[in-house]
């Protein structure tokens, strides 16, 4: 180490002059000194997967403390010597052009540099494999598994037969199915008596695209189940922990992964609850299998219960499924369980949320988000009429959780469009009070023009000296209330200059015809890929040229706000817009969650439908 010139190498803070010290630190005895030392190694010579040209040395240095028996935490720094080998990898699926091109090119130097100084060491790290410590016998296949030009699949195999901790032999079999090893071999494994092997033998069939068994998921359930595993803590898991690791072998496998999921909450843990609700924000079909099976959780422990009902509210329409265990939470002494209850509850537009909504408008107490419980919440608006009343007249504040509880309630009465109307005296009486102003007039903004009594309020905030949130959002309502662009876009033409979030592009296509004084601020957008969505549909709604706009509206199809601008725009047009359909049907028939949220998803899979249905009426699909 010595004889390295470390001065004239870089990590990621500069000159690697403290270099040779942090590498001493990490040979500490003391093993907390070791791990703080690990800390920094990750920081300068890894720094968030970058490499430099002091890391290869310090790989070097590296790949001898973890041959050294009395060094803390070996298995970690094998990890580090992974990330590092594996920095070439990341960095060639990078765009070239995310680096200016001299900067590229040192970082391809020293990444190919680094991956060689671990590969160099690569003889030691393979007698770790008879390494006394089976923590280091289960790292070392992580390592070797990233270097399949040096064919270490065979001797992994001959290591595992050996190989009596359970651990260690199942690594040595995921290592070896990721290096392509013999599929006869791998099924062999699948009758192992260790039951980390079977499931380590499973994960790494499906790897090599095998089609998951009965068996096979019974021995990923297994593991699943267990209380205790092998598995936990090695560096295959790590990332996500073992329901995750082992249920994502699965990848794109909707079935096996749903039915793997239910089984794992036969023995609850946070773990297997947060993955149902991973599984049910992945696949189309996974609420109407998973939440049951989670509300048969909500009468256990808390924090099984509270991550339960957490899952469950954001579970979209499937949420009705399970109302009748949710109502009995609605009194649940802890707050954020009969809060999340409650906006579950909301969110489906059950009846028996209202007296509980009714009540946290006089006195909050639960934790919950009231934007999208009443939201939800819309058809029972005239049941709710007087607590809202009240509220509005005078606002109180929320729990934490709630954050601004009265612009919370008013971005959820922006959701009830004409059924907020018998609210106009009192939403108007928040603006004029100077409250939650962007909020009221979002709200206002929805009435359209019933509103127009609001109007003098709201030209009251336009300018910047109320900030431009208010200030825009008056311009806004004004706009939507009014029809006429002329006053409001004097204060929102720099904001459209500079682009078209999701916000003003719904805004504006709801104006139709009357977003035509926009239409020259949007033209400039159509070429540029972070507005282009947006100003297309916004574009063509208020012009009407689909001859120009249709290439346009094809390429901003996707499953985003603005994007479903797009789809809409298209099912306007119908069958002219043929060469659409594959887009389009994408978001309505994908068996993928494909928005941000299973509700969002749902309403972009509903909107996506009507627009096929009109694009292809007069065609079959």
């Amino acid at each position: 180490m010595s004889a390295v010139p470390w001065s004239d190498l870089l990590h990621a803070y500069g000159p690697a002059t403290t270099l040779p010290r942090t590498l001493q630190r990490a040979a500490s005895n003391d093993p907390t000194v070791a791990a703080r030392a690990l800390d920094d190694l990750y920081a300068t010579v890894y720094h968030q997967g970058t490499v430099y040209s002091a890391t290869a040395p310090a790989a070097g240095v590296l790949c001898d403390l973890a041959s050294a028996p009395d060094v803390h935490h070996r298995p970690r720094i094998l990890e580090l010597l992974s990330d590092i080998a594996c920095a070439l990898r990341d960095l060639e699926a990078q765009d070239e052009d995310e680096h200016a091109p001299d900067v590229h090119a040192d970082l391809t130097r020293w990444a190919h540099d680094a991956r060689a100084a671990v590969a160099a060491g690569l003889p030691g790290l393979i007698r770790l494999l008879d390494d006394a410590d089976p923590s280091v016998r289960a790292a070392v296949p992580f390592v070797l598994a990233d270097f399949p030009e040096e064919n270490p699949a065979p001797l992994l195999r001959v290591k595992c037969a050996a190989e009596e901790d359970a651990g260690a032999a199942a690594s040595m079999v995921l290592a070896a199915g990721d290096l392509g090893s013999d599929l006869g071999w791998l099924r062999d494994r699948t009758r192992d008596a260790r039951r980390e092997v079977r499931a380590a033998a499973t994960v790494a069939l499906l790897w090599r695209g095998t089609d998951p068994d009965d068996a096979a998921l019974r021995a990923l359930t297994d593991e699943i189940q267990a209380a205790h595993s092998a598995l936990d803590g090695q560096l295959w898991v790590l990332d996500g922990g073992r329901t995750t690791f082992l249920t994502a072998a699965l990848d794109d496998r909707p079935g096996p992964q749903i039915r793997l999921a239910r089984d794992a909450l036969a023995v609850p843990d946070p773990a297997a609850v947060h993955r149902a609700g991973e599984v049910m924000r992945t696949w189309r079909a996974a609420p109407a299998e998973l939440l049951p099976p989670l509300a048969e959780l909500l009468t256990g422990s808390g924090e099984i219960a509270r991550d339960a009902v957490w899952e469950i509210k954001h579970g979209g329409p499937a949420i009705a499924l399970v109302a009748d265990a949710l109502a009995p939470l609605l009194d649940h002494p802890d707050d954020l369980i009969a809060g999340s209850a409650l906006e579950a509850l909301a969110r489906a537009g059950d009846a028996r949320a209202v007296p509980a909504l009714a009540a946290e408008l006089a006195a909050p107490r639960r934790a919950f988000d009231p934007a999208p419980a009443l939201a939800g919440a819309h058809a029972h608006g005239d049941a709710l009429l007087p607590a809202l009343r009240a509220f509005l007249a005078e606002p109180v504040k929320g729990t934490g959780f709630a954050g601004n509880l009265l612009a919370g309630v008013l971005d959820g009465l922006a959701g009830w469009d004409e059924r907020a109307r018998p609210l106009l005296p009192e939403i108007v009486s928040v603006l004029e009070r100077r409250k939650a102003v962007p909020s009221a007039a979002r709200a206002l903004a929805s009435l359209g023009p019933a509103a127009a009594g609001a109007v003098p309020a709201l030209r009251g905030f336009l300018g910047r000296r109320h900030g431009r949130p208010a200030s825009e959002g008056a311009a806004w309502a004004i706009w939507r209330i009014t029809g006429d662009g002329d006053e409001p876009l004097r204060f929102l033409r720099s904001a459209l200059r500079s682009g078209l979030d999701d916000d003003a592009a719904e805004n504006l296509y709801a104006l139709g015809p009357a977003a035509a004084p926009a239409v020259p601020l949007l033209e400039p957008l159509l070429e540029d890929p972070t507005g282009a969505s947006g100003a297309a549909a916004v574009v063509h709604r208020a012009t009407g040229d689909t001859d120009r706009l249709l290439p346009h509206l094809v390429d901003a199809v996707a499953a985003t706000p603005a994007g479903m601008l797009a789809v809409r725009g298209l099912g306007a047009i119908g069958p002219a817009a043929a060469v659409a359909v594959p887009a389009v049907r994408e978001i309505a028939e994908s068996p993928r969650v494909l928005a941000a949220g299973i509700a969002a998803d749902h309403a972009y899979r509903t909107v996506a439908a009507r627009a096929l249905a009109r694009i292809v009426s007069r065609g079959a699909r």
